[in-house]
């Protein structure tokens, strides 16, 4: 199972005993301090993977205070649809928001680049890249149920997946490049940053091109 880090809001993958209850699965903590008890306490968004297969699923606390969850899978209906566009399109726009913050700190910073350009630069893209890694986890277990609902995107889905592990090469590329020891000049830090960039901003609009019409319109829903 994969929760955000209450803290930190960094993907935490644990392995959790689980049984099967109707369309959904129990989940009990050991005890009160399990951190993945503590994150869906604040975040009850999580993704189960179940034979090698991710599931966007909704945590519900159990009844008469028992420590654990119900984990209720991802089904969709034409309003649930809906609402998860219109949540991706949020998602973009916080993601794109962070993207430009780091963009305007490379654009302010001075021609030779120093550590504490480095420095800022890192924190930008951290705080990015765990938003980033979050966001794709959820959509991969979200695409399961997608796909089910809507069996025409399959195509689209298998690449928007293959994107996923392209981006997160690209940032960590990004990241080995600022947190390097070496020279960095300017050019070639603004060459690596907007390769990641543009790479990023054609898998937004792909995905809301391709996402979107279908999740609104429910025309593939039983």
């Amino acid at each position: 199972m994969t929760t955000a880090d209450a803290g930190t809001g960094r993907p935490r993958i644990t392995r959790v005993d689980c049984r099967r209850s109707g369309s959904g699965y129990l989940a009990y903590a050991p005890d009160v301090d399990s951190p993945w008890y503590a994150d869906l306490l604040v975040s009850p968004q999580a993704t189960l993977e179940i034979d090698g297969v991710p599931h966007a699923a909704r945590a519900v606390p159990l009844e008469g205070g028992e420590r654990g969850f119900t984990l209720h899978l991802l089904e969709l209906d034409a309003a649930r649809g809906r609402a998860i566009a219109d949540q991706l399109l949020v998602h973009h726009g916080e993601l794109r928001k962070a993207l430009a913050a780091a963009r305007a700190e490379l654009d302010g910073a001075p021609v030779a680049h120093g550590p504490g350009v480095r420095r800022e630069l890192l924190g930008h893209c951290v705080t990015f890249c765990n938003g980033l890694r979050m966001h794709h986890i959820r959509e991969d277990g979200a695409f399961t149920a997608i796909e089910k609902a809507y069996p025409g995107l399959a195509p689209a889905l298998a690449r928007l997946r293959e994107e996923h592990e392209t981006v997160s090469r690209a940032l960590l590329d990004l990241d080995e490049l600022l947190q390097g020891d070496g020279e960095l000049g300017s050019a070639a830090l603004r060459e690596e940053f907007d390769r990641v960039a543009k790479g990023l901003e054609d898998h937004f609009a792909y995905e809301e091109a391709n996402l979107l019409p279908a999740l609104r319109g429910g025309s593939s829903l039983p």
